[in-house]
């Protein structure tokens, strides 16, 4: 062992010996780098100081920024907003449309109420087709878009039946007796345009950005109607009514049908079910792990800020290494094929003497 010492010496001696010199920094070109770098770092500050968008980027809390121009996020909000109302059905059955009134005549003691009549509508197989249109946006501070929809909701026929009721007044029940009438007809949706206004409410997770809908009024109002040989149907009917010892001297059944009209160009509200309106996610998200060689290594994401400043839709998230341990993919793999503690082929057996 102590022949070897001088040898090893030896080595260790020529090694450091052909080993690189390291050379010392020019002390001018040290200072001329620094010169430059500070010249450079001046010109960058005074830029950056009447930069509006800049001053925006630096003002965000959080590792990360992200900054969406007002034409981008319209354009995604727009389609998030068509999509609520992206060929919706509203089914109109069990609604019932209802209206009343009176009517008066002139007498000899001036105008006298004669009766009351009254209308029921119960709609039965009948739909309104809805479809949107391209909407009008705007962003608005500090984290809303506003959303104009109109609205096209489209023809469509169905059932229906009609209850139409007359209450003579106690002077007229001499000349005009009560009567009810119902008649099976045809009802229609009409075509027609309407508008949904609200906003979409935008909010940073962290992770990703999401718009939730704000529509306080969800409401659609649909002007219906009958078809043309209905309203023959419910004018025969009416006229079965208009003779002498019923109502034909006190009613005249032109005017229900006017009355009627009327009634069914009014419209019934429809509220659009709260299941359309869902939160979605913006398609501008931060992952939450990066490969590094060949280590994943998970992220912690938090939200820092989310604001609307101008035309541009301004984000921030605060990002650091969560703290639990990085594991390799071989480590993984050892993981995966190791046999479980628990596993019988892992456990020393005994097997009984053959007898």
């Amino acid at each position: 062992m102590k022949r070897r010492v001088p040898v090893l010496a030896f080595l260790a001696l020529s090694a450091l010996g052909c080993a690189p010199r390291v050379t010392k920094p020019d002390p001018k070109r040290l200072a001329m780098l620094q010169e430059t770098y500070e010249h450079l770092h001046e010109r960058l500050e005074k830029a950056s100081a009447t930069d509006p968008l800049l001053n925006s980027a630096f003002a965000e809390k959080g590792q990360v920024v992200i900054a969406i121009r007002s034409g981008l996020i319209e354009e995604l909000a727009g389609s998030v907003a068509r999509r609520y109302l992206d060929k919706v059905t509203v089914d109109l059955t069990d609604v019932e449309a209802h209206g009343s009134g009176e009517v008066k005549r002139k007498t000899v003691l001036g105008r006298v109420k004669v009766g009351e009549w009254d209308v029921n509508v119960d709609v039965g197989e009948l739909v309104g087709n809805l479809q949107a249109g391209s909407p009008r946006l705007g962003l608005r501070a500090p984290d809303l878009i506003d959303v104009d929809m109109p609205v096209e909701v489209q023809e469509t026929e169905g059932d229906a039946t009609l209850h139409f009721s007359w209450d003579s007044a106690a002077l007229a029940n001499v000349v005009c007796k009560d009567f009810e009438i119902t008649r099976e007809i045809r009802g229609r949706v009409l075509a027609q345009q309407h508008s949904l206004v609200g906003a979409l409410r935008l909010a940073n997770t962290g992770e990703e950005l999401t718009a939730a809908p704000v529509f306080p009024d969800r409401k659609v109002r649909l002007k219906l109607d009958l078809t043309p040989k209905s309203w023959q149907v419910v004018e025969a009917a009416l006229r079965t009514q208009d003779t002498f010892g019923k109502c034909g001297m006190l009613m005249d059944p032109t005017r229900g049908i006017g009355k009627l009209k009327e009634l069914a160009a009014r419209g019934i509200n429809v509220k659009l079910p709260d299941s359309m309106f869902r939160t979605v996610s913006l398609p501008a998200r931060i992952r939450k792990s990066v490969k590094v060689d060949d280590r994943v290594v998970e992220l912690k994401v938090e939200a820092r800020s989310l604001r609307v400043e101008g035309a541009t839709l301004w984000s921030s998230a605060a990002i650091s290494v969560a703290p639990s341990a990085t594991a390799s993919p071989e480590d993984d793999s050892r993981k995966a094929t190791a046999p479980p503690a628990t596993d019988p082929v892992a456990r020393p057996t005994t097997k009984p003497p053959n007898r």
